[in-house]
């Protein structure tokens, strides 16, 4: 019998997961929604996590398991398994993380009654690689109820706001074809979140809902971490080079794919008022924090 085409994928880029893919499997298995596809993508691992998920694979239908003939690179991973989803809605979902048991149904339900909206997302818990609670990240500058504009500037600022959470959220999966095809493949995997962002921001609206969805772990050994402790081992003068180079080349990037976006000229203008005063206000800070320094120096 033909298996139906599911309403959502949720796409799981993976690389020596072991220690915690199972708990992110079951955590898709036992949504209150069911009517998904858990498509997997192993990128060459060298540990057990293959064996685990093809053991998943054979006990249930909606798992897509793909093994990886060599690692191509987290970014690739991701493109991959955007490009092969079967669902009209996609969610990433990496190997250490959870989902509650409703976040199919919240996420599903909201993009159902409200159009415009490419993306929406629920609060998330932030745990330690122990599984226990850091915090709660609160995404209460981009509400449902919250003007759009005011919402969307928030989408073109650097650093950005814990907004960025939202691209763990349920995305229209056509959109987030279109956003990575027109994203530079990335080596490095540090914020990629932004671009993206950015560009979802330009083709609708994103949103959160005021409940806790998602479980994000926070460890040493995540992608971020990992590739953060490689740009520390550099000398310092290569540090400030890179870490001023890419300021420079996110701000830049976030203003160039507002401008170009087909967003009207009226709403752009306001992005832009709200983005400069974000800027001046930190710029005023700073001025504030080196002359109470040096007066302390002098003093």
């Amino acid at each position: 019998m033909e298996q139906l085409k599911p309403a959502v994928t949720v796409g799981m880029p993976v690389f020596n997961g072991e220690r915690h893919v199972r708990e992110a499997i079951e955590s898709v298995l036992t949504q209150t929604r069911g009517d998904f596809e858990l498509l997997i993508s192993d990128n060459s691992s060298t540990d057990r996590t293959a064996a685990i998920c093809r053991e998943y694979a054979a006990r249930d239908r909606r798992i897509r398991f793909v093994e990886q003939d060599k690692n191509r690179g987290a970014y690739w991973n991701f493109q991959f398994v955007t490009e092969q989803a079967k669902g009209d809605f996609l969610v990433w979902l990496a190997h250490d993380d959870t989902l509650e048991a409703r976040y199919i149904e919240e996420t599903v339900r909201h993009l159902n009654e409200n159009y415009r909206v490419v993306i929406v997302c629920g609060d998330v818990r932030v745990i330690d690689d122990y599984g226990a609670q850091i915090d709660i990240e609160t995404l209460v500058t981009i509400r449902d109820d919250i003007d759009w504009q005011q919402r969307c500037s928030e989408f073109y600022k650097y650093p950005i706001s814990n907004a960025l959470f939202s691209i763990y959220g349920m995305m229209r999966a056509n959109i987030c074809r279109e956003v990575l095809r027109s994203v530079k493949p990335r080596r490095q995997m540090a914020q990629f979140e932004l671009p993206i962002l950015a560009r979802f921001a330009a083709k609708g609206q994103i949103s959160s809902l005021p409940i806790v969805l998602r479980t994000y772990r926070r460890h040493d050994a995540s992608l971020y971490n990992t590739e953060a402790r490689a740009l520390w081992k550099e000398s310092r003068v290569k540090r400030l080079i890179v870490g001023h180079a890419h300021i420079a080349k996110m701000r830049f990037g976030q203003i160039r794919v507002l401008l170009c976006s087909s967003m009207s000229y009226k709403f752009k203008i306001r992005v832009l008022l709200d983005v400069a005063k974000f800027y001046s206000c930190r710029l005023t800070q700073k001025i504030r924090r080196a002359s109470s320094g040096a007066g302390a120096t002098f003093t």
